[in-house]
């Protein structure tokens, strides 16, 4: 179904060959009633594409949209589709979903993730719509027909003011997915793209791929700082992946030597690949890319138990040939959209904040889900065709966002039961106290704030919906979501309490 807008316009286009001597329609509908209709002139036996454009007289949750041959005749249609003038306007997105996006303000966005980039060639994904060949297989309820590629991924990126990522396909056999394609291409040739891909990104529009993209409308060079060797590449083995390591990586510097290079780490708490990735490739690498996915039920304890695991994972760093190396969880995430993947987001923000001088990137999984997506359900931006509602991991995290600070302040005392962090920005004028109470009790909290923080004008936001079920819905999308909390403080003292299960941020300016 289509979601149509009341007097917005619509731009689409498709592909028709065939012999059908009085031409073609398409016709938007409203159930029944034709809201608008376009004639297409008489196909010819080549394929050939036909502009339509229609501008709504009234608005339509459910809208199709239907070609249909007039009189007698045989049409074949291909590349099908429609776009709202609105979404033109933002490069071919979503409006609300880009704005979901940005408001998370992410430093840093990683693509194409997961399984994806184990069968991805990326070459199938640039030029013109029509030229690009589908996704080869189908993977998380979809065949996907790579509209969005490098091109479009970049632009996104740069719209919202966002570092790219990419991750390449190395053709190695062994991911946790099953989706490496055997045969499609010689080892030698997975090596060409991988290097290819960086001189379209970051070269010279004179180089020969830089002259591709800047054919594709791109002259200036993306430079794509980030790039990952491949994704969960376990069933190959820690040996074998890391000779690919050491394969992929000259190649690709050859290209650019600046580029920062990512390596794939293990999952959860595996120390034995991690020890040979770095036994292998240290001197190759700056970030050891780690996974990890918690059972919903370890809201509490799960952020904790992998705080240790990441302090044991700094010191096999600091003993390997390359000590600078930085920790990168590129995937993380409860294994729900209730409200205990909000209490477990809080937790994991806190421990990357206490880990800050070795744990330099965090990005979850899922970001975006469509709502009949069925194999997974922890996204933190659900949406059909209409609208889009926030997880609760996605509503702590906004709010942890909305209130970051780049130092780190130390707490004295005796926290527990919380799981808390406190920061104080550039300017040294406000600090932020962020808390998880993941407790089945409420807290009282006491804080003592020296160094001139005594002007009374304290504030705090607090989720705390009273149910670990708690979750938003595309009708009730802010249910659980922050709202004012009550504090009260007299000089240096501040006092409030938190609910069970809830989470706060104090804001605390001199």
């Amino acid at each position: 179904p289509f979601f149509i807008e009341n007097t917005k316009t619509y731009h689409g286009s498709l592909w028709v060959r065939g012999d059908a001597p009085s031409g073609l329609v398409v016709r938007l509908k409203n159930g029944s009633t034709t809201i608008q209709e376009q004639n297409i002139a008489a196909p010819t036996a080549s394929w050939v594409e036909y502009p339509f454009t229609f501008t709504s007289n009234q608005a339509a949750e459910n809208a199709t949209l239907q070609v249909a041959v007039k009189g007698t005749g045989t049409a074949y249609i291909d590349q099908v589709s429609m776009m709202s003038e609105t979404a033109e306007a933002t490069g071919g997105y979503r409006p609300d979903l880009l704005t979901a996006v940005d408001e998370l303000k992410a430093p840093i966005i990683r693509w194409p993730g997961g399984c994806f980039a184990s069968a991805y060639f990326w070459k199938d994904g640039i030029g013109p719509q029509h030229q690009r060949i589908k996704y080869p297989i189908s993977l998380w309820d979809d065949q996907d027909i790579n509209s969005y590629g490098t091109d479009e991924f970049i632009r996104m990126c740069k719209s919202i003011g966002v570092e790219p990522l990419i991750v390449i396909n190395t053709g190695i056999l062994g991911s946790t997915c099953g989706v490496g394609i055997p045969n499609r291409k010689t080892a030698s040739q997975y090596l060409q793209d991988a290097a290819d891909w960086v001189e379209y990104c970051n070269g010279p529009a004179t180089s020969t791929w830089g002259a591709v993209r800047a054919a594709n409308g791109h002259p200036e060079p993306y430079n794509v700082k980030y790039w990952e060797i491949d994704n969960e590449t376990w069933g190959a083995g820690s040996v074998a992946y890391s000779n690919k390591v050491l394969q992929f990586v000259p190649v690709m510097k050859a290209v650019d030597p600046n580029i920062k290079i990512i390596v794939c780490g293990g999952y959860g708490y595996d120390v034995n690949w991690n020890q040979t990735v770095l036994n292998m490739c240290a001197a190759v690498m700056d970030y050891l890319s780690v996974h990890y996915y918690e059972n919903a039920d370890q809201y509490d304890q799960g952020p904790l138990t992998y705080e240790n695991y990441l302090y044991q994972l700094d010191d096999m760093i600091k003993a390997s040939a390359n000590p600078d190396i930085k920790v990168f969880l590129s995937e993380w995430n409860a294994q729900s959209t209730d409200w205990r993947t909000g209490l477990y987001a809080g937790g994991m923000l806190n421990v990357f904040e206490r880990c800050g001088d070795f744990f330099e990137i965090g990005s979850p999984a899922l970001f975006l889900r469509h709502t009949t997506a069925t194999g997974w359900d922890n996204a933190f931006v659900n949406f059909d065709h209409r609208k889009w509602f926030p997880a609760p991991n996605y509503s702590v995290m906004k709010l942890w966002r909305d209130h970051f600070a780049p130092y780190r302040v130390r707490i004295a005392g005796n926290i527990s039961p919380l799981n808390a962090v406190a920061t104080v920005s550039e300017d040294n004028s406000t600090i932020y106290f962020k808390a998880v109470n993941a407790k089945n009790y409420s807290v009282p909290v006491k804080l003592f704030v020296k160094g001139g923080f005594q002007n009374g004008s304290a504030s705090m936001k607090i989720i705390a919906p009273n149910s670990l079920s708690a979750r938003n819905t595309l009708d009730n999308p802010h249910n659980v979501w922050p709202t004012n909390g009550t504090i009260q403080q007299d000089g240096i003292r501040i006092t409030f309490t938190m609910p069970r299960w809830s989470t706060v941020v104090v804001t605390i300016p001199k």
